[in-house]
């Protein structure tokens, strides 16, 4: 299998609702999954990323928000095989039942200050049995069930992400050589976020347009799509994104910016499935270094910098001209937190989208950073390293400050 089919199959997937609560609600049902009795209890603790991230963020098809009722919803009636999407076949039925488990104190959510990255473990009971079931390293990777505390076999995991390693280099040798299926794949993404973005611009953005500005320009089109997109999916609308690495906001980044760029001038279906695949790559090889789920907002940092690329290739701009543009969006957004999933998102979302195309429009005018500046060095690699740094000595501690925060707000509700 060629590094690119097997990076479109592991890391860019469909996932309803934010992915955080959607991991916890694939947990969960992955565990219910193994019961035949009544849901009893339900138990699940997370990294304080995983926890953070679905605080306050819409669940799909229903009213409500939070961890607590993804890990419910998920139990009573999940289907684990669709894994991210794992509430679809939720009813309205199963929400009543969610919320009175919910309200007999049969379920717990809490974060564990010491785990870091993507973990989850939920254990699921009912009147015999008990069923233990983690995920680590991605949203999706089951890495251990046990009923009763006996050990169940584990299906086979896709690869995770970490362990595909590749090369800028080989990510236009990669591209250069995309078959039908891989074409296939990028434009059921692009369909699927065009969608949702629509949604949400009939739904939620068009309520509040009411000013006599307009501005019609491509970066303005390419803020209110993204922007819409998610706050469209962090409202809980009943519809899929193609996420990438593991985040349905940063496939929103990662691919609207360069297909919108790419159907405004009007670009072979070819070349822009070739671009938003650089999108896709570019964003996880910044991740793959910085952390999957990094204190700093993904959506801006990773997917923005994959957009930036992606639309410079697809305009025709040099190699040097893509390095640019990707300096030029990280040194300039770098530092924006991630404060936990909720509709303001949608706000970074939008910036990270606008963002790419600006940059991607300096470089092509050789506007862009092209010297040594703060922790900017030549190479896309050393400035990644420096951002490593400032986030292991400046900002290792941030996650459990935003949980206090979110949690004194809790407590005050």
């Amino acid at each position: 299998m060629r590094f690119l089919e097997e990076y479109l199959e592991t890391e860019v997937k469909p996932a309803l609702g934010c992915t955080e609560p959607g991991a916890v609600a694939f947990c969960t049902a992955t565990a219910a999954s193994k019961l035949k009795g009544s849901i009893r209890r339900i138990s699940v603790v997370t990294s304080v990323s995983v926890y953070k991230n679905g605080m306050y963020v819409g669940i799909p098809g229903t009213n409500e928000k939070g961890n607590e009722f993804a890990a419910a919803l998920g139990a009573i009636c999940g289907d684990a095989a669709l894994q991210l999407e794992a509430l679809k076949p939720c009813r309205i039925e199963s929400v009543e039942s969610a919320r009175k488990l919910i309200e007999d104190r049969a379920v717990s959510v809490r974060c564990d200050p010491d785990r870091t990255g993507v973990f989850i473990q939920a254990v699921v009971e009912d009147e015999n049995h008990v069923v233990r079931c983690t995920i680590s390293g991605s949203h999706t990777n089951v890495s251990m069930i046990e009923i009763d505390g006996m050990p169940l076999p584990i299906e086979e995991q896709a690869i995770p992400s970490a362990t595909i390693d590749f090369t800028p280099d080989e990510v236009f040798d990669s591209v250069e050589a995309m078959n039908n299926r891989e074409i296939g794949k990028i434009f059921e993404g692009i369909d699927m976020n065009l969608d949702i973005a629509r949604f949400g611009l009939d739904k939620i953005l068009s309520s509040r347009e009411g000013s006599s500005y307009n501005e019609d320009g491509l970066g303005y089109k390419i803020r209110r799509y993204c922007l819409a997109a998610s706050a469209a999916r962090m409202s809980g609308a009943p519809l899929p994104v193609m996420s990438s690495g593991g985040s349905g906001n940063q496939g929103i980044v990662t691919t609207l910016p360069v297909a919108l760029t790419g159907l405004h001038f009007e670009k072979r279906k070819e070349d822009i499935a070739k671009a938003v695949a650089i999108s896709h790559l570019f964003s996880g090889y910044i991740k793959k270094k910085l952390g999957r789920v990094a204190p700093i907002c993904g959506c801006v940092t990773a997917a923005g910098t994959g957009a930036t690329a992606g639309i410079v290739y697809l305009l025709g701009g040099s190699r040097q001209h893509i390095e640019q543009a990707m300096l030029t969006i990280l040194s300039s957004t770098t530092g924006i937190m991630c404060d936990g999933a909720k509709e303001g998102c949608a706000l970074k979302a939008g910036l990270g989208g606008h963002e790419a195309y600006c940059s991607a429009m300096l470089s092509l005018n050789n506007l862009g950073i092209d010297s040594d500046q703060g922790f900017i060095a030549p190479t896309l690699d050393r400035s990644i390293e420096n951002i490593q740094l400032l986030l292991s000595k400046g900002m290792s501690n941030i996650d459990s400050a935003i949980v206090e925060v979110l949690e004194n707000r809790k407590n005050r509700m």
